[in-house]
């Protein structure tokens, strides 16, 4: 059995939400998130099935409200919106209105909603927690994103010396590793050194178009050479000729 079948075992035995994401090494809202999911139900005898229906009736009357603004919990709708946005990487508005599809936000509303949703501290900081769980469940990392990078700098510079400059196909290489640092947010904690990666790729691409340039240069520069030497030569050598 997997994690989550565990979990549902430990929930159906009673034990508590706090107490199942202890033993997994995960959230809280990950496991009510299971629960959702899965439909975890619990069996319960009728007396206990009355105390539990009376106090879901009356708690959400007095502060239902008052959680949902202090509470440092994330809501079903929100907890989903985190998911999509975090583990699947899909657009702002269309996490939201799948999170909050029971209320069926016009386009606009889910464009403006998703854009306020993802700044808040505690819904932000639920997305980048996903996503660095995502990136460890993929067994991706800096490490293995540079590694990758420096063969393709190593394969190209081959390329280069063997073959000349094939920009689409570096280039195609180039933006999708980092694509695969943006999407698992791995930039966030290394900036000076994209920022590095990035200048290294412009100074290389430059030094080759320089190259070219150095090459008509010359040729431009043998011409003149050639003229000034033909325009100086005595008019009896040139009759001589």
């Amino acid at each position: 059995m997997n994690k989550q079948e565990h979990a549902e075992q430990d929930y159906l035995a009673g034990m508590k939400y706090k107490d199942i994401a202890d033993k997994y090494h995960v959230s809280i809202n990950t496991v009510k998130s299971w629960k959702k999911r899965y439909g975890w139900q619990r069996t319960q005898n009728k007396k206990g099935a009355h105390k539990t229906a009376k106090r879901v009736h009356t708690k959400p009357q007095k502060g239902a409200h008052k959680k949902e603004d202090n509470s440092d919990e994330l809501t079903p709708q929100q907890e989903l919106f985190a998911q999509l946005v975090g583990g699947q990487r899909i657009p702002l508005y269309r996490a939201y209105q799948e999170a909050y599809s029971a209320t069926k936000p016009t386009l606009s509303t889910a464009m403006s909603q998703g854009s306020r949703l993802v700044k808040e501290p505690k819904i932000a900081s639920r997305i980048r927690k996903i996503s660095q769980e995502t990136a460890r469940k993929h067994d991706w990392s800096l490490d293995r994103v540079v590694d990758s990078y420096t063969f393709l700098h190593d394969e190209s510079k081959t390329d280069i010396l063997t073959n000349g400059v094939r920009k689409a196909t570096a280039d195609a290489m180039i933006q999708s590793l980092e694509d695969i640092t943006d999407v698992l947010g791995l930039k966030q904690s290394s900036k000076a050194q994209a920022r590095k990666t990035n200048a290294e790729a412009a100074m290389a691409e430059a030094k080759l178009a320089d190259m070219q340039d150095d090459k008509d240069d010359q040729m431009d520069a043998l011409t003149n050479l050639m003229s000034k030497l033909a325009k100086n030569v005595p008019k009896d050598d040139q009759n001589d000729n």
